[in-house]
């Protein structure tokens, strides 16, 4: 039996002491009226929620872009760059290289947008074709405190990666890659069952589905006689290095089935 007074690596309580992360430098606060080059100006209509315009030239030959009401808020302030970038192509030539560039900034926007509204705990907005936002902290689990523990204690704090609950109903976890939408750098992120987000999961549990994602990303897939050989000898022999490997697996079969079926249900976990 596991006892939750102790973490799931041998050492005492490791998940109620994770370091806290360095606080980043004070940034000054930018003006809500116009970009932080001055060159485009910002409006705002209560009435809009989920599109943006960009009115064409303005005062000195500089397009000005009505926004929502809801981004005038500070914590908005990157994704007005990222309009204000936006509407600097936008009323340029419309090129083909130009015409992507635009595209690519109108789905980075909303993608900002979207992790802002979850971040302060709103609903994402409704939209086709966007990937959804991260959510790493679910009901019963922070992901970002156990992926923290995962990471310190079997990756010696080497890992670079982003977690998140899936919104995915199907009940398997898995590894992608996604596109930073502010900085358009690539990067991992591990997507885990809300299965797991649940009061009968113990943390061992969600630790194991965790590491087990984390190999993922450092351990690269396998070419065997012409196939794709995920989970590999070697894959298997690091996975069984998790202290309560047997204990995880055990809760995966026989549990973690019961509460898919219960989301499917709609049912609380």
């Amino acid at each position: 039996m596991v006892d939750d007074q102790f973490d799931f690596f041998g050492q005492l309580d490791l998940f109620g002491n994770v370091p806290e992360p360095p606080k980043a430098p004070a940034v000054k606060m930018q003006s809500a009226s116009c970009s932080a080059n001055g060159l485009v100006n910002f409006k705002y209509n209560p009435l809009m929620k989920r599109s943006i315009r960009c009115t064409g030239a303005s005062l000195f030959g500089h397009p000005e872009v009505m926004l929502p009401g809801y981004m005038k808020a500070p914590e908005f302030a990157v994704a007005r760059e990222l309009a204000a970038e936006w509407a600097e192509h936008a009323v340029r030539r419309k090129t083909k290289k130009n015409k992507e560039l635009v595209k690519d900034l109108v789905t980075r926007f909303w993608a900002v947008v979207d992790q802002v509204l979850v971040d302060r705990g709103d609903k994402p907005l409704e939209s086709r074709g966007r990937l959804p936002p991260i959510v790493p902290k679910g009901k019963y689990h922070d992901l970002n405190d156990i992926l923290a523990a995962v990471n310190e204690t079997y990756f010696g704090g080497s890992l670079n990666c982003r977690i998140t609950w899936s919104n995915r109903v199907g009940g398997l976890s898995f590894h992608s890659m996604r596109k930073d939408p502010i900085t358009g750098e690539d990067f991992h992120l591990i997507s885990i069952s809300k299965g797991y987000d649940a009061a009968n999961c113990p943390k061992f549990a969600v630790a194991g589905v965790v590491y087990h994602e984390c190999l993922h990303v450092v351990i690269p897939v396998e070419e065997r006689n012409g196939r794709r050989v995920v989970h590999g000898r070697v894959f298997r022999q690091r996975e069984r290095r998790y202290i309560f490997f047997d204990e995880w697996m055990k809760w995966h079969k026989e549990v973690l089935p019961k509460n898919v079926r219960a989301m499917r249900r709609h049912k609380d976990l």
